[in-house]
């Protein structure tokens, strides 16, 4: 990954209820390899080594083996884990499993109908700057509904009818202003766009925001 570059990385939080995640326990897939650490953060590199193609590539053309760039931040027993799509995250979660963990890696619930929610009710030092709900008052009428913005939490129309809406998706960022931090959906899902190595740390004070505010399952990410 050229730290010149920006890339779309999306992926996904994950937990293994045994112990603490290790980077050795992730070196015991043999075809995911260390590179490097991401700028002055705990955040890793990892290269993937797929026998598949998980991009689209066409095999006629583009033979394989097919690598690909993961990082990943791990704290006690979770890690967040990210792509250049979500397929590539899901495929080495699966081998991780198979070849390391034995058990299932499971993916950290975040509760966004309720972060959303509060941040509109008590703003914080993040506001929200995308959201995708569904609206189960109004049945077949009207299933889904987004809205986009500098900072919803502040438009009357959004305000005045939150209390309507299922929040599954949402996008944060700072208050005092900048560009959107990251997304989040309800299953764990996380995305952002990485402009430079010092948008990992962005990321992970939105993270610990998330833990402290009790917007996630447990109380560990992260700690350390």
């Amino acid at each position: 990954m050229d730290d010149h570059e920006a890339y779309s990385l999306s992926g996904s939080l994950l937990e293994w209820p045994m112990s603490a995640i290790q980077r050795a326990h992730l070196e015991g897939c043999p075809d995911l390899k260390f590179r490097r650490f991401i700028g002055s953060s705990s955040w890793e590199e990892f290269e993937f080594t797929s026998k598949e193609p998980l991009r689209g590539e066409d095999e006629s053309v583009v033979s394989g083996p097919y690598r690909y760039v993961v990082i990943c931040r791990r704290s006690g027993p979770r890690m967040a884990m990210l792509s250049l799509n979500r397929r590539i995250v899901d495929r080495l979660a699966e081998r991780l499993v198979a070849e390391v963990f034995a058990i299932r890696l499971r993916r950290v619930s975040i509760a966004v109908d309720a972060l959303v929610k509060g941040l509109v009710e008590r703003p914080t030092q993040y506001c929200l700057s995308f959201i995708y709900a569904r609206v189960p008052a109004f049945g077949a009428s009207l299933r889904n509904i987004s809205f986009y913005g500098d900072d919803l939490g502040e438009a009357s129309v959004f305000r005045e009818n939150v209390h309507l809406l299922n929040v599954f998706v949402c996008g944060l960022r700072r208050t005092e202003g900048g560009s959107e931090i990251l997304r989040l959906t309800s299953d764990g899902r996380i995305s952002f766009n990485m402009q430079s190595p010092e948008k990992v740390l962005e990321v992970e004070e939105v993270l610990r925001f998330l833990r402290k505010d009790e917007y996630l399952s447990t109380d560990i990410w992260p700690q350390g």
